[in-house]
């Protein structure tokens, strides 16, 4: 008896076209997969209106749990702080920024109030100049204040001091200057000039002329020598008047001697004697030395013409 395979129902064809065709048996036609995902595949809500159940795309879902919902405030509500934050720090940056730029200056005297249009319009000249040169510095925190005011000294020496300060509008700057006040006075060439006490010398003068009037004994013509008009000349005059004042003495007229531009001839009030200086002397040790001898006369009881203190350590009298 024979055993063997039944060939009735082998499949003699190749594994591979075996394999294709059980793979097309089994794969789902499209409307088996239709009706399979319909939901999975259409879906357009997310997520439980019930809070014991959570989904993994809650806070995306247009369908949102209280919790959910909560969430999605407290996010909008910090970028709306965030936005408002940013905007009132840009307007405020934006504000300090015109309130501190100078594109307008408003002029006044120190104490003395508005000053002539004329003088108004040669100082403003003046500081747009400086602002031309150096445009960042119209921002009023980057300005360089010493620098301003060597600027405009240059042209307008009467100015002791500046100060820039808030306009009444934005972008406006009232600039408050300090004038000199003159100590001493010399008339030349039919104009006055003044020197203060810092031996400053200067034309316009906005103070009432002073008492004190420098005498020209010289015999020079101003014109032909510019050393009676120098300003070292007249600046020394000026410090030999504010240091008199320091040592407590008041002086009482100034001239320049005969034939001379390299001296000066001083009286104190209440006496008769004149002190002769040196301008190429300090100006503080010679009026030292003039105290000294004041007192020393004094004392003797001694009214001599004239006393000479131009050499140091010296006083010769007659």
């Amino acid at each position: 008896m024979k055993f063997g395979k039944s060939k009735t129902n082998v499949d003699t064809s190749p594994g591979r076209r075996r394999n294709q065709g059980d793979s097309h048996a089994e794969r789902p036609s499209a409307a088996d997969l239709s009706s399979r995902y319909a939901f999975r595949r259409n879906r357009t809500l997310t997520g439980s209106s019930s809070v014991h159940i959570a989904s993994s795309n809650e806070l995306n879902a247009e369908l949102k749990s209280p919790r959910a919902h909560v969430h999605h405030l407290t996010n909008v509500r910090r970028r709306l702080l965030l936005y408002f934050t940013a905007v009132g720090a840009a307007s405020l940056g934006l504000y300090i920024l015109v309130s501190q730029l100078v594109a307008a200056s408003a002029i006044t005297l120190a104490s003395l109030g508005p000053i002539p249009q004329a003088d108004q319009s040669a100082y403003q000249s003046s500081i747009e100049s400086y602002y031309a040169a150096r445009p960042v510095e119209r921002f009023r925190f980057l300005l360089d204040s010493q620098a301003l005011l060597s600027h405009i000294q240059a042209s307008r020496p009467e100015v002791r001091s500046i100060r820039i300060e808030p306009g009444a509008t934005p972008g406006e700057a009232s600039v408050v200057i300090a004038a000199r006040q003159p100590i001493a006075r010399w008339s030349i060439d039919g104009a006055n000039r003044y020197v203060d006490g810092d031996g400053v010398v200067f034309s316009r003068n906005y103070f009432s002329d002073p008492e004190l009037q420098i005498v020209d004994n010289s015999g020079l013509q101003a014109a032909s020598s510019g050393l009676v008009a120098s300003n070292r000349f007249l600046g020394f005059i000026g410090r030999v008047v504010a240091q008199s004042t320091k040592y407590g003495l008041a002086v009482e007229t100034v001239a320049i001697p005969s034939l001379t531009t390299r001296q000066v001839a001083v009286t104190l009030a209440g006496q008769s004697t004149e002190y002769k200086l040196s301008v190429d002397r300090s100006a503080g040790n010679q009026v030292e030395d003039i105290e000294r001898i004041s007192r020393y006369l004094g004392a003797a009881n001694t009214k001599p013409q004239y006393v000479d203190v131009r050499i140091a350590g010296k006083a010769f009298y007659k």
